[in-house]
């Protein structure tokens, strides 16, 4: 079975950014827990750029509140 990137996964990847708050993980650190997430399904998928795109989103809006500091 071939798991992709999806709304559900997108949905666990923000849980997760959220649960880390203060200490927010970078966009990177999202991109391999995603990586590792399909993984661990036995999924074999290969992120699309739009999933990259999507990821980058979820990173963006759950980090907001970090960036709004600093130009503070």
């Amino acid at each position: 079975m071939s798991i992709e990137f999806s709304w559900y996964i997108s949905i666990q990847l923000q849980d997760w950014i959220a649960s880390k708050k203060p200490f927010y993980p970078n966009l990177e650190e999202c991109i391999c827990w995603v990586k590792e997430k399909l993984k661990r399904e036995g999924s074999s998928y290969e992120l699309t750029k739009e999933d990259l795109e999507d990821i980058e989103m979820a990173y963006e809006f759950h980090t907001n509140d970090i960036n709004q500091r600093s130009y503070n």
